[in-house]
């Protein structure tokens, strides 16, 4: 009995502490950057220092590098696919000239010169593509011998303007002049004219025409209609053009169809260059037309008609009638948004004279298709046409406080949200934003100013409370050392051309040209649970990808400011497991820390959850 007292006395004396206890910490589902929340507050699945990284297939992992499959001309200012006749091409416009390219950019042909060298735009309609430059717009297609490149103003459609004259003139009015063509057609019904000779009544053996215009340069094309119903080029004639007056040599006598014009002339006036500038001026176009449907061209960007839009005739990009113009408020336009409530947005920028967005809607006045027109609010501005893409639906433009979607609310009225909150801390911090170019692609909107590209990816959508909206956000990811001037895709792959005309296309290593791609990723400040206490982490556990080798770098930066590496080059084999990282690591008694993976070598790098042990370790005593 004195012995068991004994002992407990002993414990009592000497009880021992109990273990600290561990906590877990663990970061999954990594998701984009984001540059512009306070360091303390970005979320630990963001990085507000990462680049190279996209997320594929629901993980973080690098990107892809790039490889230059050929060099063409000294400067890409717009590549397009095309198929004419089941035969697959690219139109490469480089510099001031335009080449007709093989699928795999190994061979081309210089088809046109004397384009401007300026990033264009190009739009594929009916079988021809017009490219629109600013000062001369380019058409690709086939006028009757094959495939070929010729300006706009050379082979624009030849309107009838007038019909049913009669030898003196008068006549209907029938399709409208057009802009980007000097020549126009009258059609005459000729009458029989006679005279009295010695008693008896002649048939005049000449007959004059009168055409409807006074400025007429020269006589193009003349023709009969004949009893076969054909119509017989004629060539004697004299044509006065002092009074515009062409007359036949042997008079046409009358139709041989009852009531139809028998004669058709074709000419030319003097100077159109006038009309034919204010398409050809134009760099700004999309396709828009009745129903929403994408059957006509409407086209800006003119800088002597900065705030008028034109539009070409349905389904004839040839033909843009004198009168289908519209003035629209007084600023310029900068840009057009095709808005998923099926109307066309107007951008313009933000100014203090004018709305900063137009709405062109679709009617019939009269059975003839009109575009009436609505001005919108003074709110975000639209400072590039170049970025103007719609991401599943969402219509983004690029204004001078990021990227902004036009959304439309249940009573109809439309207005701005942000999308790029994530990225603003450093996308409006580029020198020379205007100047950037984006694509949307397999869901992913791609913005590159700068040889940076910005990624939005429609997958993942998150509300940050200090956003300037209520709307979501999209997950964005930061790309480096990509100098591409023009984005395209082909075959759901990115694209792109560069400067000193360099074609380039992602390839499926980890190399830009022969360099490494170079990769990181930094977490935030953690401070795992605690805004009082000190932790020592124990343990420290990365989780990587299966699938193919990884190369990584593992490390972790210190309250002081000292890095410390945990695991370098490390490479997974090729089998369907994934991989994991596990290391015992004291880091001591700090109040925040961040870990950060790297990688600068020609193998991908991956990684999916980051998991600390760690233990409290009392009350941080401050720096």
């Amino acid at each position: 009995m004195v012995l068991t007292v004994l002992k407990l006395s002993i414990v009592q004396m000497y009880s021992i502490p109990s273990s600290p206890t561990k906590n877990i910490y663990t970061i999954d589902s990594f998701m984009g950057v984001d540059f512009t929340s306070s360091p303390i507050e970005v979320d630990k699945k963001r990085s507000p220092n990462a680049k190279n990284i996209i997320n594929k297939n629901g993980y973080n992992e690098s990107r892809n590098g790039y490889k230059i499959l050929n060099t063409i001309g000294n400067n890409i200012n717009g590549v397009w696919n095309i198929d004419y006749k089941g035969k697959e091409m690219f139109l490469v416009h480089s510099g001031t000239i335009l080449y007709e390219c093989s699928t795999d950019f190994k061979t081309y042909t210089n088809i046109l010169s004397g384009m401007t060298d300026n990033r264009s735009q190009g739009l594929y309609i009916n079988e021809y593509l017009i490219i629109f430059d600013g000062t001369r717009t380019v058409v690709y297609g086939d006028f009757g011998s094959g495939a070929q490149a010729r300006f706009l103003d050379q082979v624009g459609y030849v309107p009838l303007t007038s019909i049913a004259r009669n030898a003196s003139g008068g006549g209907t009015s029938y399709e409208k002049a057009n802009l980007v063509c000097s020549s126009r057609i009258n059609s005459f019904l000729s009458e029989v004219l006679t005279k009295e000779v010695d008693g008896v009544s002649t048939e005049y053996d000449q007959q004059d025409f009168i055409l409807e215009d006074t400025n007429v340069e020269a006589i193009e094309l003349v023709e009969i209609l004949k009893d076969t119903g054909d119509y017989q080029v004629i060539t004697d004639y004299t044509f006065n053009s002092e009074t515009s007056t062409l007359t036949f040599n042997t008079a046409p006598g009358p139709s041989p169809v009852l009531g139809r014009d028998n004669v058709r002339i074709q000419y030319r006036i003097k100077d159109n260059s006038e009309n034919a500038n204010k398409i050809n001026k134009c760099t700004i176009a999309c396709l828009y037309g009745y129903e929403g449907n994408e059957n006509r061209i409407f086209a800006t960007g003119n800088p002597d008609f900065a705030n008028y839009d034109f539009h070409s005739e349905q389904d004839n990009p040839l033909y843009w009638p004198d009168d289908n113009f519209t003035k629209v408020g007084v600023d310029p336009i900068t840009g057009y948004s095709r808005l998923s409530d099926g109307t066309l947005g107007i951008n313009k920028k933000q100014s203090d004279t004018d709305s900063t967005i137009y709405y062109r809607d679709y009617n019939l006045l009269d059975s003839v298709e009109v575009f009436p027109l609505k001005d919108g609010s003074k709110n975000i501005g639209c400072i590039t046409a170049n970025c103007n893409c719609n991401l599943l639906n969402d219509p983004l433009i690029l204004s001078d406080q990021g990227v902004f979607a036009i959304i439309g609310s249940s009573n109809g009225e439309k207005f701005a949200q942000q999308r790029s909150y994530y990225i603003n801390g450093k996308l409006l911090k580029e020198e020379n934003l205007e100047n950037a170019q984006a694509i949307s692609l397999n869901g992913k909107y791609y913005l590159a100013v700068n040889n940076h590209i910005y990624i939005a990816d429609s997958r993942y959508l998150s509300y940050p409370k200090h956003s300037k909206t209520e709307q979501y956000q999209y997950e964005w990811w930061y790309w480096d050392n990509i100098p591409a001037r023009v984005l395209f895709g082909w075959n759901n792959r990115l694209y792109f051309g560069t400067e000193d005309g360099k074609i380039c296309s992602f390839s499926d290593d980890y190399l830009d040209i022969e360099e490494p791609v170079e990769v990181y990723w930094e977490t935030p400040f953690l401070e795992l649970n605690s805004s009082h206490l000190a932790k020592t982490v124990r343990t420290v556990t990365l989780i990587l990808n299966p699938g193919g080798d990884c190369n990584i770098t593992l490390g972790y930066i210190l309250d002081d400011g000292s890095v410390e590496i945990i695991t370098k080059n490390y490479s997974a084999l090729n089998d369907d497991f994934p991989k994991t990282i596990q290391e015992k690591e004291k880091i001591k008694k700090f109040m925040f820390v961040k870990f950060y993976m790297s990688n600068q070598t020609n193998k991908r790098m991956t990684f999916e959850r980051l998991i600390l042990e760690y233990i409290n370790s009392g009350k941080y005593r401050g720096e």
